[in-house]
């Protein structure tokens, strides 16, 4: 069966689930520049943070910023990571920072608003959990769950309808090896940010990889089920 000679309503539907993964990958696209700040596609630095270093300064960097005293405070936290992360070295300094900054929100007893009681940083124990290398393994765990079932549905679901389409077939291949494949780099450097930084480029390679395939894919669908596709299209 191929999507041309499926009826109008089922072509209609195809074609706007495509338009929505297109929609989709711009907004994921723009959140990510809104998030980190950066005009460029991919901030090589925002990603190195959140994937290889440790989720504490990543969170200071980033969501959490605006609660931060100072940058200094910031820098006395990467300081102590980067001296082995000692319970001397948290009591001379990182502990004033967690809670003058910190604790108001992550402790197990607080009442505020934007109270944090799972993730609390009132001792050492609590700031050495968060400030290992790469996501801790709750957070990882939980991200290569719903990011490999989420994202391996839509390749999924994509790839079947491509397949239906009239694009040849090497085409259609290649698309979806490269978005699996995409996904797996992906996921696999998230695993691999913890114990190397050089694993960033695996994440934003697979994070291409991916999205470009994501998209032809939709094109490639909302294209063919109404016209033929000049140059790629099956010869009858």
């Amino acid at each position: 069966m191929r999507l041309k000679q499926l009826a109008v309503g089922a072509r209609l539907a195809a074609s706007l689930y495509a338009l929505t993964v297109l929609a989709a990958l711009l907004s994921a696209l723009l959140l990510m520049q809104y998030s980190t700040g950066s005009q460029s596609l991919v901030d090589v630095g925002a990603v190195k943070q959140k994937y290889t270093g440790s989720l504490l300064v990543s969170a200071m960097w980033g969501s959490m910023y605006k609660h931060v005293t100072e940058d200094e405070s910031i820098a006395k936290v990467e300081r102590w990571i980067a001296a082995g992360r000692t319970q001397e070295g948290y009591e001379a300094e990182v502990r004033a920072v967690m809670e003058e900054d910190c604790t108001n929100c992550h402790s197990r007893t607080s009442t505020m608003t934007d109270a944090a009681p799972g993730m609390p940083l009132t001792s050492y124990e609590d700031v050495l959990a968060l400030s290992t290398r790469g996501l801790p393994d709750g957070k990882l765990l939980g991200s290569l769950h719903t990011h490999l079932f989420a994202i391996g549905t839509v390749l999924l679901a994509l790839s079947l309808l491509m397949s239906c389409s009239d694009l040849q077939r090497v085409w259609s291949v290649l698309l979806i090896a490269v978005g699996f494949a995409g996904l797996w780099l992906d996921t696999g450097g998230w695993v691999l940010g913890r114990s190397s930084e050089s694993a960033v480029w695996l994440i934003i390679a697979g994070g291409a990889m991916t999205s470009g395939a994501l998209a032809a894919m939709a094109v490639v669908v909302v294209l063919d089920c109404w016209i033929r596709i000049p140059l790629f299209s099956r010869h009858e």
